[in-house]
């Protein structure tokens, strides 16, 4: 009996699959950068991905009203599929369809510029600190622009008995060069919207600088949360204008 060999590309592809296939413990959501307004108020992000237990794929839409610290009315818009055969794309085509209007009106179209990203699975990065250029892409000497994130234990009475790990809180700071650091954002309690968090890390830090030079920054912070099969990651964004 002669056994031939596969193909090497459909090695890599049952490769590929069985990796997709069997990692199914917890629910590791992506995120998206949309944008922001033409004056820097407004900022929106996507999450998506596919529930732990149900399988099925999602997708959320979230806008921020930066000068009220709050989500725009309406938003986030959420799309859950329930459908495990239902693609992940179909379900975000569908939040982007139902965010349109949202979007439209309030002028999210400016992409801004992404300054540092810390992907979960590299190795050597501090997931709690982040240093980025102020000036970039302008020449001459850099200056330096501190984003560092402390975790705390945080009671949450909704929590009790869900985790034998602690609930946290989390502090964000930032630092421009050696002045003070600024608190951007300080946790007292744990929001419903939240659940039950376990950790925190930052992973994106995006600017925009509007017509008016006034310069807005907005940090995704992931969230990993009490999930069904294992810890669930989310996003949710602190924003900060310039010092």
């Amino acid at each position: 009996m002669t056994i031939r060999r596969l193909p090497s590309s459909l090695v890599l592809f049952f490769w590929v699959l069985s990796l997709t296939t069997t990692a199914t413990a917890g629910d590791y959501a992506e995120r998206r950068i949309i944008g922001f307004s033409d004056q820097g108020r407004h900022f929106a992000f996507e999450q998506f991905g596919r529930q732990d237990g149900s399988g099925f794929a999602y997708a959320e839409i979230i806008v921020i009203d930066i000068e009220a610290d709050d989500w725009v009315a309406g938003t986030p818009v959420r799309v859950l599929l329930r459908d495990e055969t239902a693609g992940i794309a179909y379900a975000r085509a569908k939040a982007a369809e139902q965010a349109a209007g949202t979007l439209k009106q309030l002028g999210i179209w400016h992409p801004g510029e992404l300054l540092a990203s810390n992907p979960p699975a590299e190795i050597g990065r501090d997931p709690l600190k982040v240093s980025v250029n102020a000036r970039f892409p302008l020449p001459g000497e850099a200056q330096e622009l501190t984003f560092a994130l402390q975790q705390f234990p945080l009671s949450a009475t909704s929590c009790a008995g869900f985790s034998n790990q602690p609930i946290k809180g989390f502090r964000l700071q930032m630092t421009k060069g050696a002045a003070k650091p600024l608190i951007l954002h300080e946790d007292t309690s744990i929001p419903k919207s939240r659940h039950c968090p376990l950790g925190y890390a930052i992973s994106d830090v995006a600017r925009f600088v509007a017509p008016n030079r006034s310069t807005t920054y907005a940090l995704l912070v992931s969230v990993l949360r009490v999930g069904f099969e294992g810890p669930d990651r989310r996003f949710i964004a602190v924003t900060a204008k310039s010092p």
